[in-house]
């Protein structure tokens, strides 16, 4: 199975990396193919509410010329994808909004591509705010009918300089079940 890992931080290798990193090291482990993106080395546009995309039907993005239908094609080819973003001003940052804004709105308004996947996401945050953009990340699943799979806590942490997060020994535990969880659905949906 094909796991899209997408990192929605302008830090690549940051907290939200590491988050991500824990939970697809477990998959990974278990034989699952990984597939990394980082939002911000891909230079994302955000929507521009063309409706081209709603109007041609060709499961394509068409209001910028950037690398968001390669982006879509990779989560079309994904079985499970993970989100990760960490709090700016308490909410999502605008390079995984991008990608929630065109991917979402693809799939929505063509063939419907994200539904029955599993999405699950991650949230760094350096004191508050993580609930709600952990909201938002989760929201965006379940609105394209993703199946979103629990934890033994919400999937956050806390840490504000890079690598601060593995010291969440909490957050460490909650990712690590979340694997797990992962793992377990995958196997009941072969």
């Amino acid at each position: 199975m094909r796991v899209l890992s997408v990192n929605g931080s302008p830090r690549p290798k940051g907290n939200t990396h590491l988050m991500l990193q824990r939970v697809c090291g477990h998959l990974s482990k278990a034989g699952h193919e990984i597939d990394d993106v980082c939002l911000e080395e891909m230079g994302i546009a955000p929507c521009r509410a063309c409706m081209v995309c709603a109007e041609v039907k060709d499961g394509r993005c068409h209001g910028h010329d950037d690398a968001c239908n390669g982006l879509i094609d990779r989560s079309r080819a994904a079985d499970v994808i993970l989100l990760g973003s960490p709090v700016y001003f308490g909410s999502v940052t605008g390079q995984i909004k991008a990608y929630m804004d065109r991917v979402g709105f693809v799939s929505r308004v063509g063939d419907q591509f994200l539904a029955r996947k599993i999405g699950a996401a991650v949230v760094p945050a350096r004191r508050a705010g993580e609930l709600f953009t952990f909201a938002q990340l989760n929201m965006w699943f379940l609105i394209n009918g993703m199946i979103v799979p629990g934890s033994s806590y919400w999937n956050v942490g806390h840490g504000l300089r890079e690598g601060e997060i593995a010291g969440d020994q909490e957050a460490m535990a909650t990712l690590d079940e979340l694997a797990k969880n992962i793992l377990w659905l995958l196997e009941k949906l072969q």
